[in-house]
């Protein structure tokens, strides 16, 4: 795994396009970090710290965490969106369930808690994919 530089990682949420905030008062420093926030297209925020510093991050679980948690994206789409200014995928929202077709409510609660399904999932399936979501999941022993 490469060292994350500052530099690198500020170069990656400036060229995909996430906001900078700044402090109340409208200062452009917020402590020794920037902070940066992307909202995906699925709603989802994404927040990043990035350090005023010109240092770099040599701990490959912090970098991985950094990757994983703040930025989501893999190593790969990291360094091929700081290298070449690649934009990494994102996910995009699921069509809505064809009009008419209302899933049950407790179907949709069990499609999410149980079966693990994000919410933008369980919207795009329709009323016969719901059931077979969940009866594939009842067949294999609630797990």
């Amino acid at each position: 795994m490469r060292p994350l530089t500052h530099a690198a990682h500020r170069k990656f949420v400036e060229t995909e396009g996430w906001t900078k905030k700044g402090t109340a008062r409208g200062s452009r420093k917020t402590g020794d970090h920037y902070r940066y926030n992307l909202t995906l297209a699925t709603g989802e925020v994404l927040t990043t710290r990035v350090s005023h510093g010109a240092g770099r991050i040599n701990d490959p679980k912090l970098i991985a965490a950094i990757l994983r948690d703040q930025l989501a994206v893999t190593e790969d789409d990291f360094w091929a969106c700081v290298d070449s200014g690649t934009l990494p995928p994102r996910p995009q929202p699921q069509e809505p369930s064809p009009a008419g077709e209302v899933l049950d409510a407790k179907l949709a609660r069990n499609l999410i808690r149980k079966v693990k399904l994000s919410e933008t999932e369980v919207a795009g399936l329709t009323k016969a994919e719901a059931v077979r979501r969940w009866e594939e999941y009842l067949a294999g022993g609630g797990s």
